[in-house]
């Protein structure tokens, strides 16, 4: 039996990243040498990866997985802080077959103390370095563990921005510029962020066009942010367009203005594709754990779901039930009248129950977009935090949720904007947003909702690094 142990390549620094620990990745020299690693154990054919399941030890052995063609499972007992104990426990449940363990530092240190005290002789003093190996031999009576040094690195490559993006995000509520620096290894350090509220969405719902003094708003909104973006150093300006510009008549037209206006052409997205560039962001900033899980992007004038695993989306759908949509067709008192109400949450489970997904929905969704975020802050407010505590991870049980809802759909204006923790530019429309929400999460059976604060801006910079996505 021969066991590969293999400490995780060089990750981002612990202090310079602001997002959940295991999901911080490795920097460009820790990809690098990941793979560095793939070809120095290219020939050992090995036929069992297994993995801690935070993301910088998945990426150190994903080269060696593609290279074997081999499926790379994961493990929470090679997880950062779990005991020696646990990690013994695993290599004691393992077949004769050959097998690689890719782990943390502390793990490897306390695993190989265990393994010491089980007799395990070692070759040379025990050195944890960044992307090494330690070669354990054994027969079930007696072992042995070699050390192989770090593979060497082809070139030396800083942790420096790779580039500088540009994403305007039209949508149905509001314009969104954000231009950050992306590196390799998929980090955002953002640079310059610009909002304006127009409620595109509104106005389609209720002419099914974009009415011309509006689209002169939206021309003038487009040349400042193409001009913000060019005082900020953008090297690449991406523009994308979601519901109000796909559903308006004369959408097409107005995009194209807005891309002369830019200098860059806009991609209007279809629905479904929205749906998946809003989950990549999702996997890169909240832990979802191994197998389906299931994302939510709710916007102005539509929401999208993702089932996917670690290997990408694997369904996606999208439905005409956005917050400024809804808002503008069925809310025409305030507060909302009970017809109101029974009209969203019946429009709701409608649209929801027609939906066909591969398996049977999860338990919980991570959840993205402006609503979610207005959401999150209010009940991060009820729960007596301050209205600069972090949302992203938070979660709100359909319990909660619902409260919060009927609370939103009872209450006057000049009541919600006394809220604590109200979004004050979308004090209107929270209450539809809650109450989709809480109807969407009753439909599905979820138990709760996950919130991230990365969405669709974030998913289309991921996804322009790795080169999935352009512009025409």
């Amino acid at each position: 039996m021969k066991i590969y142990l293999v400490c995780h390549a060089k990750a981002e620094k612990r202090n310079g990243w602001d997002g959940p620990m295991a999901l911080r990745p490795l920097t460009p020299v820790g990809l690098e040498q990941a793979r560095a690693l793939a070809v120095e154990l290219a020939s050992e054919h090995i036929p069992h990866v297994i993995a801690s399941p935070h993301l910088r030890c998945r990426q150190t052995v994903e080269p060696l997985a593609k290279l074997w063609a081999t499926q790379l499972t994961h493990d929470d007992r090679l997880a950062e802080g779990e005991p020696g104990a646990k990690a013994l426990a695993l290599l004691d449940e393992l077949d004769d077959r050959p097998t690689l363990l890719c782990s943390h530092g502390d793990v490897i240190a306390a695993l190989m103390g265990e393994l010491e005290e089980r007799g395990v002789r070692i070759d040379g003093p025990f050195r944890c370095e960044k992307a090494s190996v330690w070669v354990i031999e054994q027969d079930r009576k007696k072992a042995r563990a070699r050390y192989r040094p770090p593979p060497e690195r082809e070139q030396v490559l800083d942790s420096a921005p790779s580039d500088r993006i540009g994403v305007l995000d039209m949508g149905s509520t509001s314009f969104r510029l954000l231009v950050a620096d992306v590196t390799r290894s998929g980090r955002l350090a953002p640079v310059a962020t610009d909002k304006v509220m127009l409620r595109l969405g509104a106005a389609v719902a209720q002419h099914g066009e974009i009415p011309p003094a509006l689209a002169d708003r939206v021309l003038e909104s487009a040349r400042d942010f193409g001009r913000t973006a060019q005082f900020a150093g953008v090297d690449r300006l991406f523009p994308v367009g979601t519901a109000a510009l796909r559903d308006a008549t004369n959408g097409r037209w107005l995009s194209e203005r807005i891309g002369i206006a830019l200098g860059t052409p806009v991609r209007v997205l279809e629905g479904v594709e929205e749906a998946r560039l809003a989950n990549a962001a999702y996997r890169r900033r909240v832990l979802m754990g191994p197998g389906l899980a299931l994302g939510a992007d709710l916007g102005g004038g539509s929401m999208q779901l993702c089932l996917s695993d670690e290997d990408g989306p694997h369904w996606a759908t999208s439905f005409p039930i956005g917050v400024t949509r809804l808002h503008r067709e069925f809310v025409a008192d305030d507060p909302m009248s009970p017809e109101a109400v029974v009209d969203i949450r019946a429009r709701v489970r409608e649209a929801l129950e027609r939906a066909q997904p591969p398996v049977a929905w999860p338990r919980r969704c991570v959840l993205g977009g402006g609503t979610a975020r207005a959401v999150a802050k209010l009940a991060l407010a009820r729960r007596g935090k301050s209205d600069g505590a972090p949302t992203n991870e938070l979660e709100i049980t359909r319990t909660a949720l619902a409260g919060l809802a009927d609370d939103l759909v009872r209450s006057r204006q000049e009541e919600r904007v006394a809220m604590p923790g109200m979004h004050k530019q979308r004090v209107d429309l929270l209450a539809a947003g809650a109450l989709i929400l809480s109807t969407a999460a009753e439909t599905l059976g979820l138990d709760e909702y996950v919130v991230c604060d990365w969405g669709l801006r974030e998913g289309v910079m991921l996804s322009v690094r790795d080169g999935q996505l352009t512009i025409p």
